[in-house]
């Protein structure tokens, strides 16, 4: 039994070990993954949209999502390639923006039946085979229309297409390599609970259980619905755990989970956290705005849907008159502007923000552009890339304290539309608060990954100036 007892003290030590790893590092990297193939599927479908291959699904704003779902991957005639596929890559992209923005990327909330849809998502466009010879009706109906979309096309454009495939193709293959490694940690993690919780239970009988495996499979089963409760009882799982306890080679069957459960690396890893490079630190800040692009994306159409209620002129003669009169001496359209109150956050105390309409709607555009940019690892971050640690902090400063404006004011927008738009037609705004909760979480994760970078240098000049350095 002595043996048993330090075998289950280790396997719980290097369980929750491992989990730490998973939750603070393995996941976040899978994240940073799906963002990729997030920014890339949300280009293509633009490119689509505007080429008018695709039809643009128009309650693709108004979907609630709660969990993950699959796009229909059942067969269609080539002839609805429009209508089904533009549909279909619509849910693929809504969904990829749920996974990115609101799935939790934790051991607990991904478990052993979240891969499975996890993996059935994937899979639901064959980014390693995009040919119009794929017989997966997705795949094949995507691989046409995006040769069709590159004909007569800029050779830019044909290159941002073919480098949206590529990068999601590696991306998603990256990712089920990572979700089998997740499943293999589930799996044992799932054992381990079985040790600690059951096992420990005051029931369970341990001497019964040292007779034999089929006497240990009894008390599990007796057991199981008490301590579980209505968690799936995996056979082939509960069956290695016996293995390992009544198996002639159980000795070497448990030093091989230990070894699993090892964090490959980890000497590495100690050593990056010994000497970091600071401009790497700085570099994984600017990487985090990326994720503010498909949040901003959301908040555009949704802010000139309201802005179009909030201006819609009144019904009557002078309006008719004054649309005829427009229309005659071809008078240009008044600017939008109005006055919203906002409130200080530090002081609570509130002032009227003039806004212009389409200043913001611009600066809200140009801002997506930078950040899908970043995210996509393309000509915009390899200029950041390249630019001086000076000069990278500066451009990270301006965009966090930009958006933070942008948060600020459409936060605003978002009360005052509900206050200042017509009674008649408020049924018809489009709230903003999730997207509002996203952007400020992006904020908070930029400033955060700034804070660290600042933190260090200030730490090392600190340690020149004392003498205390390893240079």
């Amino acid at each position: 039994m002595s043996d048993n007892a330090e075998f289950e003290t280790t396997l719980q030590v290097m369980l929750n070990k491992k989990q730490d790893w998973f939750n603070n590092t393995f996941l976040q990297e899978m994240l940073q993954q799906y963002r990729l193939v997030h920014t890339c599927v949300r280009n293509l479908y633009d490119v689509l949209v505007k080429k008018s291959l695709i039809n643009q699904d128009p309650y693709r704003l108004d979907k609630r999502i709660s969990d993950i779902t699959v796009p229909d991957t059942s067969v269609f005639p080539e002839s609805d390639n429009a209508t089904q596929l533009g549909s279909r890559f619509s849910d693929y992209e809504t969904m990829l923006d749920y996974i990115c923005t609101y799935f939790r990327f934790t051991v607990d909330n991904i478990t052993i039946p979240t891969t499975k849809k996890l993996f059935d998502f994937n899979a639901s466009f064959d980014w390693k085979n995009l040919s119009p010879n794929c017989t997966q009706s997705n795949t094949r109906a995507l691989a046409t229309v995006l040769n069709q979309a590159k004909i007569n096309t800029p050779s830019v454009l044909v290159s941002m297409i073919n480098d949206c495939c590529v990068k999601s193709s590696e991306a998603i293959a990256t990712i089920n390599s990572m979700l089998n490694e997740l499943v293999v940690f589930e799996k044992e993690l799932y054992k381990g609970q079985i040790r600690s919780d059951l096992f420990n239970h005051p029931e369970f009988n341990h001497q019964k259980a040292s007779e034999s495996a089929e006497a240990e499979l009894s008390e599990i089963k007796r057991l199981y619905t008490k301590v579980m409760g209505k968690r799936t009882f995996y056979n082939d799982l509960i069956s290695e755990i016996i293995s390992e306890d009544h198996n002639p080679d159980k000795d070497k069957l448990r030093a091989n989970i230990l070894k699993r459960l090892e964090i490959k690396g980890a000497v590495q890893e100690k050593k990056k956290k010994e000497a970091p490079d600071p401009k790497a630190m700085l570099i994984e800040a600017v990487c985090s705005l990326g994720s503010m692009a498909p949040t901003l994306q959301q908040i555009i159409p949704k802010l000139q849907n309201n802005f179009d209620l909030l201006f819609a002129p009144k019904k009557g003669f002078m309006t008719f008159l004054r649309v005829i009169l427009k229309q005659l001496f071809k008078l240009k359209d008044k600017e939008r502007i109005c006055e919203v109150p906002v409130k200080d956050a530090k002081t609570g105390t509130e002032t009227k923000r003039k806004i212009v309409v389409s200043d913001l709607l611009t600066d809200i555009n140009q801002r997506v552009r930078i950040y899908n940019g970043i995210g996509n690892r393309g000509v915009e971050f390899e200029k950041i890339k390249g630019s001086t640690e000076e000069a990278i902090l500066s451009f990270m400063n301006k965009q966090i304290s930009d958006t933070q404006s942008i948060f600020t004011t459409v936060n605003a927008l978002d009360s005052y539309f509900k206050s200042a738009i017509e009674i008649t037609e408020r049924p018809k705004i489009k709230g903003m608060q999730i997207e509002l909760s996203a952007l400020r979480n992006s904020i908070i994760n930029a400033n955060k990954k700034r804070g660290e970078y600042i933190s260090y240098k200030e730490e090392s000049i600190q340690m020149r100036k004392l003498g205390i350095t390893d240079d």
